[in-house]
């Protein structure tokens, strides 16, 4: 659906003579990717408004994504999975947001970091076979993505005793991230199992 309609897109423009051949590919790749962000920010919006925590869900995405650009992580086949790993992944982080508020103590926070910190010293960035990084690309995802969850583990640490549900919300969706990270690795390990047999 989402590449049909890019598609679509694309070839009215060239049908128009605004773009060329060319650039129509690169227009099609890039209607893809705003549709695509565009339906997943809106599954976002109405997890949040059916759970009545639009502040939670927000919180989530911007936090799934932003940090998903330098770490890099598992990657769906199709956008219908790719949605459905996010939906599934914000329902997850929403729901627990709100079930364990009252039992989530500091230790909880600290474990649910250092397991985020862990997984990105351990394996970030991942790139990803559609969109492969250079040598010099890795190293600089990798800084900024180090960088990063320093920064975000010092602030999450201060704003638990000040914000705490937005505190443990963050945290849970870091915890999404580090998942997805190991599964992309098990996923690529698997992948080249089959390949050497």
């Amino acid at each position: 659906m989402i590449s049909f309609l890019s598609h679509r897109i694309a070839l009215f423009l060239k049908k128009n003579d605004i773009v060329d051949d060319e650039t129509s590919q690169v227009c099609q790749y890039g209607f893809e990717i705003i549709i695509s962000t565009i339906i997943g920010f809106l599954i976002v919006i109405v997890i949040g408004m059916c759970f009545k925590d639009i502040l939670s869900s927000l919180l989530f995405y911007t936090i799934f994504v932003g940090v998903r650009l330098s770490t890099g992580g598992y990657h769906a086949t199709t956008h219908f999975r790719c949605k459905l790993l996010l939906c599934i992944c914000c329902l997850f982080v929403v729901i627990m947001a709100n079930l364990i508020l009252n039992y989530y103590n500091i230790w909880l926070h600290a474990i649910v970091v250092s397991t985020y910190l862990l997984t990105v010293f351990a394996f970030s960035p991942i790139a990803h076979k559609n969109a492969p990084l250079d040598t010099s690309a890795m190293k600089h995802n990798r800084v900024i993505s180090i960088i990063v969850s320093i920064i975000l583990a010092i602030a999450l640490s201060i704003g638990y005793f000040e914000l705490k549900k937005a505190a443990m919300v963050s945290a849970l969706t870091l915890l999404i991230v580090a998942f997805l990270m190991i599964l992309s690795k098990i996923t690529e390990r698997r992948g080249s199992d089959e390949k050497g047999n």
